[in-house]
């Protein structure tokens, strides 16, 4: 498949955090938790002091030089908002070089995951890549499986929201099918370049959802995709919002701009 993997990110390579209770976190979904649909495990670092270290976009890339084909032609194209945590380029280069071709773009100001996958998605059309994978650092793969979906639907003009299994415990030994979120899409370059494209955002939320308005449901393909998973990481709002300008709002207020 000919594809750009785009990812946008800041400091989610080398984590320390606490424990959560699972139970009282997810609460909400407590129906829905499951064993999760696998026996390949990365779990993350539980250290003496029992806090835990993520490194959450390392396992991320290191999946995908596992899953790669011969058939695959894929970039990997990361934005990186100055991140302090590791070297990404090293990270990067120490993990896909001589199996994936990367391209770490170094962008400055204030981390927007919007605005990060619409450059990673611009460096992707000037490389003349048909296909776009807007990917999150804490996903990780354990099949092709996805891939050959995604190939699929584009070729039939579709987008592709796939359903990812999401650990509800560091050990991902339980989990539940998230299936309430549009973050994760596969697209056409042109399609893409014919929407409104991603927004700039400065606090987390709500990009997906004005990125899933340009598609009516017959354009869209949405399932459950084996081999196909979302890191365990804090779940509070403190966490997902770490890098945001703005700690204090989330949803529609996030959005500042069309990129």
């Amino acid at each position: 498949m000919d594809l750009a993997i785009c990812i946008a990110v800041k400091n989610r390579s080398n984590l320390v955090v606490y424990q959560e209770d699972p139970i009282e976190t997810y609460k909400h979904i407590a129906n829905k938790i499951q064993g999760a649909p696998t026996d390949v495990y990365f779990p993350p670092t539980l250290n003496k002091d029992l806090t835990i270290t993520l490194n959450l976009l390392p396992k991320l890339l290191m999946s995908l030089r596992m899953i790669k084909t011969g058939n695959d032609n894929w970039t990997i194209i990361i934005v990186d908002y100055e991140s302090t945590d590791v070297n990404v380029e090293a990270i990067a280069n120490q993990i896909l070089d001589g199996h994936i071709r990367y391209v770490v773009k170094k962008q400055e100001g204030q981390f927007s995951r919007g605005s990060g996958l619409h450059l990673a998605a611009e460096v992707a059309k000037e490389r003349g890549h048909a296909a776009l994978f807007f990917c999150d650092a804490d996903m990780y793969f354990t099949h092709h499986y996805i891939f050959d979906r995604a190939a699929e639907a584009i070729e039939d003009g579709k987008v592709y929201y796939p359903i990812c299994f999401s650990f509800t415990q560091p050990d991902h030994m339980k989990g539940y099918w998230r299936d309430s979120g549009y973050g994760m899409m596969f697209i056409s370059t042109e399609k893409y370049f014919g929407t409104k494209r991603w927004q700039h955002n400065i606090s987390w939320g709500e990009e997906d959802n004005a990125m899933r308005s340009n598609f009516s449901e017959a354009e869209i393909i949405r399932a459950k995709a084996f081999g196909y998973f979302h890191q365990w990481h804090p779940n509070s709002f403190v966490f997902k919002n770490l890098e945001y300008p703005v700690k204090h709002y989330a949803g529609k207020a996030a959005i500042q701009e069309i990129v």
